[in-house]
This record gives structure tokens, sequence and C-alpha cells, in this order.
């Protein structure tokens, strides 16, 4: 492996699959991706269960609901979708806010972390129909 990374860097033989273009389209498209009003007042639930969790010294902020639209709206349009569905939503809210959480001392000294808490969340919080 030493001689593999230092001789022949396999990261030098890398084509690029996408240009900067490519990419600058594709976030275009990610914007005009439907989302119901119901997914929209979802994402809100979603913030303010954790605002109001005691064991977060600080929960979710209105910035990180935009980016948890944002890159759920990018997961449709991977699935080849046009609009938002729950889904979406729920499949990148951990990666998306768990990071953003500022834990309680007591609850980080428990051992909890903010992807449980954000799990939690999902569970607790109903799902638009």
């Amino acid at each position: 492996m030493l001689d593999e990374q230092t001789h022949v860097p396999p990261l030098e033989s890398l084509e690029p699959v996408a240009g900067a273009a490519d990419v600058i389209r594709l976030a275009e498209q990610a914007r005009e991706v439907y989302v119901e009003d119901s997914l929209s007042r979802y994402v809100v639930a979603l913030l303010r269960q954790t605002r109001g969790d005691s064991r977060l010294y600080l929960g979710a902020s209105p910035r990180a609901g935009i980016a948890l639209l944002r890159v759920a709206k990018a997961r449709a349009l991977a699935a080849g979708r046009s609009f938002l569905e729950p889904d979406d939503v729920k499949a990148v809210a951990v990666a998306v806010l768990a990071h953003r959480l500022i834990l309680a001392p007591e609850a980080r000294s428990s051992g909890l972390t903010g992807e449980r808490i954000v799990q939690e969340t999902l569970e607790k919080t109903p799902v638009p129909v």
C-alpha cells in the first residue's frame, strides 16, 4: 500500500465524470424540484422538535432547514423526480442536521449523539400524507 500510494498515486489517474457547467446545471435543476407546502411544514416541525429538546443546548436553525430542503431536493432529482417526497427529507436528515446540533453537557456525557437525536426526532414527528 505504501509503495502504491507513493510511487503511482491512484488519485492522479482519476478522470472527471462531470465538469463545472454540469454541476451548475444540476444545482439549477435541483432548485426547481417542487416542494408541496405540507413538506415545508414537516421540515419546520423537525426543526422545532430539535429546538424544544431539553437534551440539546442548541437545536437546528432555520438555515439548517434550508440546507435540509436543498439536499432533499437534490436527492429527488437524482432519483429522477421533479417533486419532493417525505422519504427524501427523512433519508438525508441525519446527515444534514446531526452535526448542526449542540448537545447539552449531560447528554454528551451520557453518550448521546446528534445522530440519535435526529433519528428520534424523525420517529416522533408526523409525516405528511
